[in-house]
C-alpha cells in the first residue's frame, strides 16, 4: 500500500514520532504553518476518525485532551484542532489531501472564529461520537474546547490550512507539498519531544 502514514519514513524530520499509543502516532506536521503544529495519525489505515472503533475513539479523545493541555503548557494557550475526513465512495466532496485518518492540532486562534464557523456552515456538536462516516465532514474544536462539525463545505483540498494561512497573513504558503516550514517543525519537536525527555 502506497500510503505515507502506513509507511512512515523515519529518516525525515517531519516523521519524528513525538508520542505513540496503542492505536495512534503523534507527529509534527510537514508544512507547519506555525511553531506548534502536530498530527494525530491512526495506525490503522482508515479514511477518517469516524471509522474508529469504540476503544480507539476513547484513546483518540484522550490524546486530544492530553495535547490540548500540553499546548497550553508550551504556548500559554489552547490550540485549534481539526480533521478533514476522506470522501465517501463516489463523492466529489474532498477537503483532505492524504487518504489516511489524521487530525491537526495547531497553535493558533482565529482572528474571527465566528466568521469561520459561519463560512463553513459549522454546527456545534456535543462530542466526537456524533461524527458519522456516512457523510463527508470537517470537524473543528476551537480553543475553548467547543466542537463543531460541517457536512456542507466547498470541496477544496487543504481548506482549513488555507484559512489558517490567510489568518496568519501568508495565504500563498498554505500548501504543505510546497512549503515545509522546517524551522517550525524543528521547534515543535524540541518543545514536545526533547522537552519530555
Amino acid at each position: 500500500m502506497d500510503c505515507v502514514f502506513c509507511n512512515i519514513d523515519n529518516s525525515k524530520v517531519e516523521n519524528t514520532i513525538i508520542d505513540e499509543s496503542d492505536n495512534f502516532f503523534v507527529l509534527p506536521s510537514i508544512g507547519s504553518l506555525v511553531d506548534g503544529y502536530l498530527l494525530i495519525v491512526s495506525k490503522r489505515h482508515i479514511n477518517s476518525m469516524a471509522e474508529l472503533m469504540e476503544n480507539e475513539r476513547i484513546e483518540y479523545e484522550f490524546l486530544i485532551k492530553k495535547y490540548r493541555n500540553l499546548f497550553k503548557n508550551n504556548y500559554n494557550k489552547f490550540p485549534i484542532i481539526f480533521e478533514h475526513d476522506c470522501p465517501v465512495v463516489n463523492s466529489d466532496m474532498k477537503a483532505n489531501s492524504i487518504v489516511h485518518a489524521h487530525t491537526h492540532i495547531v497553535n493558533h486562534k482565529f482572528i474571527d472564529g465566528n466568521t469561520i464557523i459561519k463560512k463553513l456552515n459549522f454546527n456545534r456538536i456535543d462530542n466526537l461520537s456524533h461524527i458519522s462516516k456516512e457523510k463527508n465532514y470537517i470537524m473543528y474544536i476551537n480553543p475553548d474546547n467547543v466542537c463543531y462539525l460541517t457536512n456542507r463545505f466547498e470541496p477544496v483540498s487543504q481548506m482549513m490550512r488555507k484559512i489558517i494561512a490567510k489568518d496568519l497573513g501568508y495565504e500563498n504558503k498554505f500548501d504543505w507539498k510546497k512549503e515545509m516550514f522546517v524551522e517550525n517543525i524543528n521547534s515543535t519537536i524540541k518543545k514536545f519531544k526533547e522537552g519530555s525527555d
